[in-house]
């Protein structure tokens, strides 16, 4: 997502055969990948979409920079997920404190 080139056709593929597989990423795993797909400005509703539930479920597995760098990809692509940002909402109020501040910019 950071080689200044948006590879259409790669990022359909890997969004087509992550989307369904979502239950076997590990949160950064979750996070890296709305991330990427965020930076590059590919637009992949389905593969956000799955992201969002499976992150939604398991939101206290997250450590503070998977929480930040999740919240800021949903923005960034523009995808509403108000059932994750709620959910990501609930974990980080209590934890805020222990975000750095690259993280408490990223999620607010």
């Amino acid at each position: 997502a950071t080689a200044g080139h948006a590879a259409s056709a790669l990022l359909d593929a890997i969004a087509a055969e992550a989307a369904p597989r979502m239950g076997g990423f590990k949160p950064q795993e979750l996070s890296n990948t709305a991330w990427a797909f965020a930076t590059a400005g590919h637009a992949a509703p389905a593969l956000l979409d799955a992201i969002a539930a499976e992150v939604a479920l398991r939101v206290g597995e997250f450590n503070e920079q998977n929480l930040a760098s999740t919240a800021w990809a949903f923005a960034t692509a523009g995808h509403a997920a108000p059932a994750l940002l709620d959910a990501i909402a609930a974990e980080a109020v209590p934890r805020v404190g222990r975000f750095k501040p690259q993280e408490l910019s990223n999620t607010a």
